[in-house]
C-alpha cells in the first residue's frame, strides 16, 4: 500500500544540487542563477548561461552544455555544472567571487526543466 504522506520525488535540479553540495562539501545558496559573467586570468571576460554550450576557452570538452549554476551559501564561490562536469560526475567548474562580474537570476523554472531534459536528466 502506498504511503500518501511521502515526499514528492526530487527534481533533476535538486538531485544535481545535492550531488554538487556533497562533492564540494559546501552548503549551497537557493539563488536560481541563469547567467554568470566572469573575468578570469586564463579565459578573460566570458558569459556563462544555463542551456548554452560552455565557452570553449573555459570548457575542457567541446560542446559541454551548462545545465545549472549554483552559488555557495556564503556567495564566495560559483559552481558551473555541465553535461560533463558537476551535474552527474566529477567536480563542477568553480569561480571565485573576485572573478564574477555579474549574476542574472532566473525565476523561470520551466526553462531549467527543459534544459535538464535536453541534457539527459529526467525526473
Amino acid at each position: 500500500m502506498a504511503d500518501n504522506n511521502s515526499n514528492p520525488p526530487e527534481s533533476a535540479l535538486e538531485r544535481i544540487r545535492t550531488f554538487v553540495a556533497g562533492t564540494c562539501s559546501r552548503s549551497l545558496s537557493t539563488i536560481n542563477i541563469q547567467v554568470l559573467c566572469v573575468d578570469t586570468v586564463f579565459a578573460g571576460k566570458r558569459r556563462i548561461e544555463v542551456g548554452q554550450p560552455l565557452d570553449p576557452y573555459i570548457a575542457h570538452t567541446l560542446q559541454e552544455r551548462v545545465v545549472a549554476i549554483f552559488a555557495t551559501e556564503a556567495l564566495d564561490q560559483f559552481l558551473v555544472c555541465t553535461t560533463y562536469r558537476g551535474a552527474w560526475r566529477d567536480m563542477p567548474y568553480i569561480f571565485g567571487k573576485q572573478e564574477v562580474t555579474d549574476i542574472q537570476e532566473s525565476t523561470n523554472t520551466e526553462k531549467q526543466a527543459q534544459v535538464l531534459a535536453h541534457a539527459g536528466a529526467s525526473d
